[in-house]
């Protein structure tokens, strides 16, 4: 018997952790515009809203415009601004609170064959509406992506990963979560696409972390340059 109870202390242990973490359910659909302004310049706008599906029904929604800048074939550029508006609990009261979140990224790609390979270097500052110099987070985003390009099939799919580092690229001491990804983009003709993605984040380094699972929908207009 004591060695059938052994046997039984990491599974009570498993469901015990997994009991801890708090899953959080949520669907992010997106709109976003392309409009070039010059060859190697294109000025986009967009805008999300995310609810949640269990519970509240809305979280957070935003706006956003910017620009991407074409350096070669291989490197693209960019930055950006971000209005949030975030439903919080304060008190057991839900109040809508504002944030601007600024961010500039740097963009590599490859293809290799049939395979696209994307990285992606971003670094964001977010704070309070009404009080700039208060900063509420910095953070380092890295994402790596794979797309398999199939012939004669307008879906391809894609795979990625996205690590997030507080204030520095310290991943020793300021690694704080990641987003895991796959889906698909749907090239519905040469301007428009949608994007359909299940995502699971994760906080680490905390002793009862956040995890989030989100189905992402995002569609994509561009205008073609004259």
């Amino acid at each position: 018997m004591k060695i059938k109870a052994s046997l039984l202390i990491p599974f009570f242990s498993f469901f015990t952790l997994v009991g801890q973490n708090e899953e959080i359910y949520e669907n992010w659909s997106s709109l976003e515009i392309d409009y070039p302004i010059t060859k190697n310049i294109d000025i986009y706008a967009g805008g999300q809203l995310r609810i949640k599906s269990v519970g509240e029904i809305y979280n957070l929604s935003f706006y956003e415009i910017g620009l991407k800048i074409k350096i070669n074939d291989f490197l693209r550029s960019g930055f950006g601004y971000r209005g949030i508006d975030q439903l919080q609990d304060v008190e057991n009261n839900h109040l809508h609170k504002k944030f601007n979140r600024y961010h500039v990224f740097l963009t590599g790609t490859y293809n290799f064959k049939k395979y696209n390979f994307r990285l992606r270097l971003q670094f964001q500052r977010k704070n309070g509406v009404g009080n700039h110099d208060l900063i509420i987070k910095d953070f380092f985003r890295t994402k790596f992506e794979l797309t398999r390009d199939i012939i004669d099939w307008k879906a391809d799919p894609t795979i990625g990963i996205e690590l997030f580092t507080k204030e520095d690229l310290n991943f020793d001491e300021n690694f704080k979560k990641y987003r895991f990804s796959v889906g698909t983009k749907l090239n519905l003709n040469e301007l428009n696409s949608l994007s359909i993605n299940y995502v699971f984040q994760k906080e680490v380094k905390v002793d009862y972390p956040f995890l989030q699972h989100i189905l992402s929908l995002n569609y994509n207009f561009s205008f073609k340059r004259r």
